[in-house]
């Protein structure tokens, strides 16, 4: 039997849940669940759902190795870590859920992250120590002697996936598997074999949680796979039960968040230090998605899917590994229904582009436009740029704090952490800020998470700042987009935005971003406002007087004023620069 057909059968359609109905136009963040804070957070917000200034919350992650038989009303073996007992928290999460949704906010839970991508040892020897240098490198010189063949599960194989700090042992990690187990799978591979028009398949079932596997590469090495392989056991298809819990939650959607760099770099073709190819990666990326897009249609017609992308995803240009690059650039080439299925119509949850963690390190050839742009706001641009060419419909990303890389205790300089010039340069340069709007991780994370040097990271932006004018550019006038994000103490959050930015918020530069040609930047001229609110001259100043529209530039004076939050809840008219 057509194992489509078999879900069909079960299918029932589940209107809309967030009342009113969430359009294109989101102001979404990620929540990192954990059984110590992650009840309270989700809590809070759920009790302040008409005054956050998002109307979309991913809630993360679940293990893609996750089992769920419907109807059972368990979070048990899905590794999202909201609770250790009793149902796990599905209870919980489904109120939760429900009173986020009552005032306007989309639920979303996501699969994947970073942990649930990482397989350490193949992370290290081809991604990383392969190339025998790069802005990572320094990791097999300090815990492995400078080869990889002193990297093992002891030392986490060089800490390549997580920091030593983070203490994480090989029960931390889990990689997508391939269920060959599930007849909508095999449904999935014959599709995606049907349209495959780069190298030929090649399938790896066998790379399965606690299997040994053999390194394809050395043949000599054999490492346990990290995660569970319950999955099998039980004959279930993660994929299709991920939907299954989806619809169990009341949820509005589904979020797929791939970085298997591992995987391009194990499985691709060429030679030496390239470049090459990451098809292998793309069928698989594709057929995980697909699974999803099929599960969707048969199990939950009403359920939206989105997909987290790599920065340099949709880069058509050489590959010279280490990265995802061109990733899903070549997966809307050859499959264009499943990018579409996410990206428009009513299932479509979006493409949200991860365009943080970037470096301005050339001398590893990590700015991509030769040198110039290479400040966050110019690399999010270029990369957003990419998309748009590639005619992928996508968001920006956002994270708060300081970035992940690269790696703080290595390399600080060279990071590209979120500050207020650097937002208002992406919220004014990137055309889709104020059309589909954009995301940021983490709801909860502190604008210095993790400070370095004596001062730090000052000038990062905290989430409420960023979400009060992420929110304000794609929902004007949006009474949710003056709240903000609820501590968990009950204490009231002070923000970036309610002063004036100690730095210039005047980017240098300003790109429309064309659809179909390279950046080009120029220098921006005070009339090039993006908002509605119109870039004026006159005489006075203006500073402290009431403007109306977020974001909104005038001139007065010689003087350059931005209307933004600088004070309580009013909008005012606040002194940038010269103009």
């Amino acid at each position: 039997m057509n194992p489509l057909a078999v879900l069909l059968a079960v299918a029932t359609t589940v209107a809309a849940l967030a009342t009113p109905p969430v359009g294109d136009a989101v102001s979404a963040g990620y929540l990192l669940l954990n059984p110590t804070t992650g009840p309270s957070k989700l809590k809070a917000l759920a009790e302040n759902a008409a005054n956050i200034p998002v109307n979309r919350i991913y809630l993360s992650f679940v293990a893609p190795t996750m089992v769920y038989v419907p109807g059972s009303n368990t979070l048990q073996y899905s590794d999202i870590g909201y609770s250790t007992s009793g149902d796990y928290g599905f209870a919980d999460v489904k109120k939760y859920v429900a009173q986020l949704q009552a005032s306007g906010v989309e639920v979303f839970l996501s699969m994947g992250g970073w942990n649930y991508n990482c397989y350490p040892y193949l992370y290290m020897k081809y991604s990383i120590a392969y190339f025998g240098k790069g802005p990572n490198y320094f990791k097999i010189t300090q815990y492995g002697g400078g080869s990889a063949a002193g990297c093992n599960e002891s030392n986490m194989w060089c800490y390549v996936c997580e920091p030593q700090s983070e203490n994480t042992t090989m029960k931390d990690f889990v990689v997508f598997p391939e269920p060959d187990n599930a007849t909508t799978w095999k449904a999935v591979q014959s599709t995606i074999a049907a349209g495959a028009k780069g190298e030929a398949i090649k399938w790896h079932p066998e790379i399965v949680g606690g299997a040994k596997f053999t390194d394809p590469v050395d043949k000599q090495t054999v490492t346990t796979v990290p995660g569970s392989n319950y999955f099998v056991t039980v004959n279930r298809d993660p994929y299709t039960d991920f939907v299954y819990l989806a619809k169990d939650l009341g949820l509005d959607g589904v979020d797929l968040d791939y970085e298997e760099m591992w995987h391009a770099d194990t499985f691709r073709t060429g030679s030496g230090t390239g470049p090459f190819k990451l098809d292998q990666t793309v069928y698989k990326y594709t057929a995980i998605a697909l699974d999803m897009v099929n599960a969707i249609k048969a199990i939950y017609p009403d359920c939206k899917l989105s997909t987290a992308a790599g920065a340099a995803g949709a880069w058509s240009n050489n590959w010279w590994g280490g990265n995802l690059k061109g990733l899903w650039y070549y997966s809307n080439l050859w499959y264009p229904e499943v990018t579409k299925f996410m990206s428009a119509g009513a299932n479509a949850g979006g493409i949200n582009v991860m365009t943080y963690d970037l470096s301005s390190n050339n001398a590893f050839f990590e700015c991509p436009d030769t040198t110039s742009n290479c400040e966050l706001g110019g690399q999010v641009k270029f990369f957003m740029n990419t998309f748009a060419t590639a005619g992928i419909p996508a968001r920006v990303g956002y994270e708060i704090g300081q970035p992940a890389y690269p790696d703080p205790s290595n390399d600080p300089t060279h990071q590209a952490p979120l500050t207020q010039s650097a937002l208002t340069e992406i919220l004014s340069g990137v055309p889709n800020t104020g059309s589909v709007g954009g995301f940021f991780w983490e709801l909860y994370k502190p604008k210095n998470s993790a400070p370095t040097g004596p001062s730090g990271q000052p000038n990062n932006i905290d989430a409420t700042s960023v979400a009060q004018q992420m929110c304000a550019k794609v929902l004007p006038n949006a009474a949710r987009c003056k709240g903000v994000i609820p501590p968990v103490d009950g204490s009231i959050p002070v923000t970036t935005s309610s002063q004036s930015p100690t730095t210039s918020a005047v980017p240098a530069t300003n790109s429309a971003v064309p659809a179909t040609s390279a950046i080009k930047s120029s220098t921006i001229s005070p009339t090039m406002a993006t908002t509605a609110e119109p870039a004026t001259t006159g005489s006075g100043d203006l500073s402290g007087t009431a403007c109306t529209v977020f974001g909104g530039t005038a001139c007065s004076n010689k003087a350059l004023y931005q209307c933004a939050y600088y004070s309580g809840n009013n909008l005012t008219w606040s002194k940038w620069s010269t103009c």
